[in-house]
């Protein structure tokens, strides 16, 4: 398992970091301009999986599982960002 991953895809023009804690929680940043963001400048997409590869929201405070498929969360800022890493960190 690898704590930080950087990730670049020229193809989408999608550029982020990956980081993935101790409990097995994976957390994606991305940001460009074919993300849910503004391409960086204030907000990132963001997108959570558990170690069973089940992919999580944030809502209200909280991590929920939500099961197979790619749902990301748009138009993150930095405090959110924060946070989210935070609590996953926690799980």
């Amino acid at each position: 398992m690898t704590a930080f991953k950087t990730v670049v895809n020229k193809e989408m023009d999608h550029d982020g970091f990956q980081m993935t804690f101790t409990n097995g929680n994976t957390i994606s940043v991305m940001f460009g301009p074919y993300t849910y963001s503004d391409s960086g400048k204030t907000t990132a997409e963001v997108a959570a999986w558990n170690e069973e590869g089940y992919w999580m929201m944030f809502q209200d405070g909280k991590w929920i599982v939500v099961g197979t498929g790619s749902e990301v969360m748009p138009r993150q800022t930095p405090e959110q960002v924060a946070e989210m890493i935070s609590e996953l960190s926690k799980l």
